[in-house]
């Protein structure tokens, strides 16, 4: 019960990433509308897409820094006021041009995912961290549900139908959040203040050292990366792949991209937990990179719709088992410090990766045939696979261990019964 009532603080923050990937989704169906409504070129509506990701690239990280300075619940306001602006700009677009802005602001407010992240490494044990980072990844999932639907159903309206709904999601998240989010970086607040006042401080409130001299994390970040890059190209040219060269329509690709999230929610939810206690968390997120593998290199194979939801359905079960884990891994594998600064790096490489998806995966597909775009997804994603031999040796588990005294005790306690 103690854990739970410490853990009902990140309930404002399951609200605020909700309403940064809402940004994001809400306008997906909008995109024929663009082209035909405001004669954008598909590279300009291609940039419109990668533009809050590219601002998001270079500010998110920034955000989430100062936040291990100036604290966590400061910095997700600032988030969420930037966000809430770009929504109202985004309700009084009439050209692509205030369009293109108001993405551009929302980008570069774009904190409330690494801060989120860096909040749960505050305040969450390392036992329970790659649970509480999944949380987001069920978040991430009903935004993408529902993102769209929302711009679908009220697409007749235009912007402002979407835009208004937006708008009031992200004011009632920023009252919610001032009201309820408390500031998870107390110690980090005193040590400032100490600062202050003692020209020579104790060893133990002095800065860390860079995250990047730590091993642990630089392998994990590397294998993140892999992880990243993947699922990049895949989600931001899935609709190519099934439009192109499966010749499926919208609606249908649609409903894939929807269940897939259904997948994703229902493994999340149902399979997750369950796993990790069984095997622990390494040996979940292991099996998770491996089932990547295959299903990636099948779609070079792919002719129906029936054989690509089965696909679909792997590719999902591999995302909800192991990116979680290894987020909290990446969490576990820095000091309190540093959490805001390496969920902002972390944060910063899946940007990066929505910036280059498009990019690698146009240039496959533009390829004959499936093979060159499966091979490559396939191939990439061996290498957090192997990585993922050497995270067992780190021992991050969310098992309790018995000790090596106490199998000491239970072998010599017969013997001494007898």
């Amino acid at each position: 019960m103690e854990n739970k009532n410490k853990y009902s603080q990140l309930n404002p923050l399951w609200i605020s990433v909700f309403v940064d990937i809402l940004g994001f989704s809400i306008i997906l169906p909008f995109l024929p509308f663009f082209i035909a409504e405001f004669n954008a070129s598909p590279a300009l509506i291609g940039f419109l897409l990668s533009s809050n990701a590219i601002f998001g690239f270079i500010f998110g990280p920034i955000l989430s820094k100062l936040s291990d300075k100036y604290g966590r619940k400061p910095m997700m306001l600032i988030s969420l006021g930037g966000t809430l602006i770009g929504f109202i700009i985004l309700i009084l677009s009439n050209n692509i041009i205030v369009l293109l802005i108001s993405r551009i602001i929302d980008g570069i407010f774009s904190g409330q995912f690494p801060i989120a992240r860096a909040m749960i490494g505050d305040v969450v044990s390392p036992e329970d961290r790659p649970k509480q980072m999944t949380n987001i990844g069920i978040t991430f999932g009903l935004a993408f549900l529902i993102g769209p639907a929302i711009g679908g159903l009220l697409s007749s309206f235009g912007f402002i139908g979407p835009g208004i709904i937006a708008t009031i999601l992200t004011g009632f998240s920023f009252v919610y959040t001032a009201i309820y989010l408390k500031e998870s970086l107390p110690n980090k607040l005193k040590i400032s203040i100490i600062r202050e006042k003692m020209p020579i401080i104790p060893e133990i409130v002095k800065e860390s050292s860079s995250i990047w001299k730590n091993n642990k994390t630089i392998i994990l970040i590397i294998q993140y990366s892999f992880i990243a890059i993947t699922g990049g190209i895949l989600q931001t040219t899935f609709s190519l792949f099934a439009g192109i060269r499966l010749g499926l329509e919208p609606f249908v690709v649609g409903i894939l991209l929807t269940l897939l999230g259904v997948y994703q929610i229902i493994f999340r939810l149902l399979v997750f937990n369950r796993l990790r206690e069984k095997i622990g968390d390494p040996m979940t997120a292991l099996l998770g990179l491996g089932m990547y593998i295959l299903p990636y290199f099948l779609l070079a194979f792919v002719s129906q719709v029936w054989q690509l939801m089965i696909l679909l359905l792997f590719i999902s079960f591999a995302g909800s088992m192991s990116q979680g884990i290894i987020t909290g891994f990446i969490s576990r594998s820095v000091d309190s410090r540093n959490q805001g600064k390496i969920m902002g790096i972390s944060t910063g490489i899946d940007n990066l990766a929505q910036i280059i998806g498009p990019i690698a995966g146009g240039l496959l597909l533009s390829l004959n045939g499936n093979l060159p775009y499966a091979l490559v997804l396939s191939l990439i994603s061996i290498f957090p696979f192997i990585i993922g031999f050497k995270v067992l040796k780190f021992g991050y588990d969310n098992r309790k261990r018995i000790t090596p005294e106490q199998i000491s005790a239970e072998i010599i306690k017969p013997e001494i019964v007898s």
